[in-house]
C-alpha cells in the first residue's frame, strides 16, 4: 500500500486538491454527474476514463468518491475484474476486486486527509481534550464522519503493521 500513499502525496503536492474535477482532468479522467439510484453512488468507466458521481450526494461524499474513482483511474484501468461475478464462481476475481477497492479507499483517504496535516490536527489541544473529535476533524478536511473514521483506522493500522 505504500506506493498508493506515495502517489496520493505526490499528486496532492503537485496539483493540490481544491478542485477535484480539475485534478481529474489533469490526470486524464473526466467527472460527470448522473443520478445513479439508491445503491450505487459512483462508477468508474475505465474504457472512457470517466468517473460518474450521483449529483444528489453531499459535497463531502462527492469529494471522497471522486478521489476513490481517481484511484481506479490511476491504478486499475488496465486490470480485469468482473464486479458481476458471484464470489463462489471465482475466488481470485473476488480477492482482486476487494484489493482494488481497498487501494482506492487508501488513496482517497491519503489524498484528502494528508498524514502531515492530520498529525498536526491530532496534536492540537481541542482534539486531545475532545471525547470524540471526529465530526470536527471531518469538517476540517471536508469529508464525511464515516470517511474520517476510516482514515483514522488506517492511521492506527500503520502503527501496528
Amino acid at each position: 500500500m505504500r506506493h498508493i500513499i506515495e502517489k496520493a502525496n505526490e499528486i496532492r503536492e503537485k496539483y493540490g486538491i481544491d478542485d477535484l474535477e480539475l485534478l481529474a482532468s489533469k490526470l486524464g479522467a473526466e467527472v460527470i454527474e448522473i443520478p445513479l439510484g439508491k445503491i450505487i453512488k459512483e462508477v468508474y468507466i475505465k474504457d472512457e476514463g470517466v468517473i460518474v458521481i450521483d449529483p444528489n450526494l453531499h459535497p463531502y461524499k462527492k469529494r471522497h468518491l471522486i478521489a476513490h474513482g481517481l484511484a481506479h483511474h490511476l491504478f486499475h484501468r488496465n486490470t480485469r475484474v468482473n464486479y458481476f461475478l458471484d464470489e463462489r464462481d471465482d475466488r481470485f476475481n473476488y480477492w482482486k476486486q476487494r484489493r482494488q477497492e481497498k487501494e482506492a479507499e487508501v488513496f482517497a483517504a491519503y489524498l484528502l486527509i494528508p498524514e502531515d496535516k492530520l498529525n498536526e490536527k491530532l496534536k492540537e489541544e481541542w482534539v486531545q481534550e475532545s471525547l470524540d473529535p471526529v465530526s470536527e476533524l471531518a469538517e476540517e478536511f471536508q469529508v464525511s464522519e464515516n470517511f474520517m473514521r476510516k482514515r483514522l483506522k488506517f492511521k492506527s493500522l500503520e502503527k501496528t503493521g
